[in-house]
């Protein structure tokens, strides 16, 4: 995945404990709310890559259904799972700092 939007981890100039990205399941995403427990994900920015594990999920009843409370960890992928809505549950690899994105010499 590549995220052009603001650094991950902050919203309108504030530090947010978790990221989120959400996906509708229509358009492939509904992989976001089923990976596998130790599935680790590699998100780059035109600045960075941080690397993330899953380590839960849950369904809650609906679609669309409120997330309020449903955000944890350091990122939460969300879609909708057939009638329901899914989260995938991540901590950031504390084990190396986010990497620089190296570009070409000119």
């Amino acid at each position: 995945m590549q995220w052009a939007g603001p650094a991950i981890g902050t919203e309108g100039g504030y530090e947010m404990r978790t990221a989120v990205i959400v996906g509708h399941d229509y358009c492939g995403f509904d992989r976001f709310a089923t990976l596998p427990v130790g599935t680790r994900v590699t998100i780059g920015s035109p600045r960075r890559t941080w690397t993330y594990e899953v380590y839960a999920h849950y369904v809650t009843p609906g679609r669309g259904a409120p997330a309020a409370g449903l955000y944890w960890g350091d990122l939460t992928l969300q879609s909708c799972v057939g009638p329901d809505t899914g989260f995938s549950y991540l901590v950031r690899e504390r084990t190396s700092t986010p990497t620089p994105i190296q570009t070409p010499a000119s």
